[in-house]
């Protein structure tokens, strides 16, 4: 077994001990199986539904980032790299190999290294200002009765939200300062040349120049487009609404309907605020006890566990199931035209 594959199994072992402990130390871990038995599946069919509706939307921002960008329209290999994005994200401390995963794919469909990351970092850059403004809401709406109830779950999304908007303002700092950037990329550079990763550090600057310029022509293209601006704001809400709506599906799955829709969304979109950053592939840890320690407030002591089981396996495991089985299916194509390629 590959060591990156030896990693990712390790990671969802780590992921699903956590959970079973989580369990064990809910003391209404020994009514599970009247739980499950009292769960109303057309809700949680919902819930899929509704995180299909996340992926979905993900491919489509991607798809019309690029057609803006690169004037390259091509749905499919849009919605195959948003998905890919998806699992290495999930599988990688800070969610930090989605995006690598993804320039490598977008090279092999032909859009260049620099385009491919302009195009990913607006596409992040406007995921955080959309997800900021979730939270300016949720704490207009539900800050009061958050601090009130539960002040540590309240400031651990304060803290979220400053991480999540200097994150947002230090991109576009970047992306009006080419000079700034050029620095910090041939910084790195003489820094992984002294530490002999890299061997021509002349051709390895000129290559990322060009990366660098392609990087702001890009931004330069969607900064002076207002109206693919506010679509591709208008289109992050709805993927944000199809994945807070999980929880509310998964809520109602077990007959609960005192807590309106709109209360749900807000403090799920605190909860993904206060864990986005922690360091542990898909957050692993933060969200299985966020979510009980956030949703005390609004679920029944004896359903929270059960709730953020389904909530985890919808919203993180069907992420992994999807985005492996892509994977899989893309390198077998790979191999049988590699193989065609030799034979003939």
């Amino acid at each position: 077994m590959k060591k990156k594959n030896r990693l990712t199994l390790i990671y969802i072992l780590i992921n699903i001990a956590i959970i079973l402990i989580l369990g064990l130390l809910d003391p209404e871990i020994k009514n599970i199986g009247q739980l499950f038995q009292s769960i109303k599946l057309s809700w949680i069919i919902g819930g899929i539904l509704s995180m299909g509706l996340y992926c979905f939307m993900d491919g489509l921002i991607l798809n019309y980032a690029t057609k803006v960008i690169s004037g390259i329209k091509d749905f499919f290999n849009s919605m195959k790299v948003a998905i890919i994005g998806q699992y290495y994200n999930a599988v990688t401390p800070f969610a930090s190999g989605g995006q690598p995963a993804q320039i490598y794919y977008m090279g092999k469909y032909g859009i260049p290294g620099g385009s491919a990351s302009s195009i990913l970092l607006i596409k992040f850059l406007i995921f955080q200002v959309v997800l900021s403004l979730y939270c300016i809401v949720a704490f207009i709406f539900k800050g009061l009765s958050i601090y009130s109830r539960a002040p540590l779950v309240f400031w651990l999304s304060v803290l979220g939200f400053v991480i999540n908007a200097g994150s947002a303002v230090g991109l576009v700092a970047l992306s009006f300062n080419k000079g700034i950037v050029k620095k910090l990329v041939f910084g790195l550079l003489a820094f992984a040349h002294k530490i002999r990763l890299v061997k021509d550090l002349e051709k390895a600057k000129n290559t990322l120049l060009g990366h660098v310029d392609d990087f702001h022509r890009g931004f330069k293209i969607i900064r002076n487009n207002m109206k693919a601006l506010l679509i591709m704001g208008v289109m992050t809400a709805i993927q944000f609404a199809g994945f807070f709506s999980v929880t509310y599906f998964v809520y109602r799955s077990f007959g609960l309907s005192d807590e309106r829709w709109v209360s749900i969304i807000f403090m799920q979109s605190l909860l993904y605020l206060a864990v986005s950053f922690v360091p542990t592939p898909g957050s692993s840890g933060a969200s299985e006890a966020g979510f009980m320690f956030f949703f005390q407030l609004l679920f029944p002591k004896e359903l929270i566990f059960m709730c953020m089981l389904l909530w985890r396996l919808i919203t993180y495991y069907f992420n992994i199931a999807v985005g492996g089985l892509i994977i899989l299916v893309d390198s077998i194509h790979n191999i049988v035209a590699a193989s065609s390629i030799r034979n003939d």
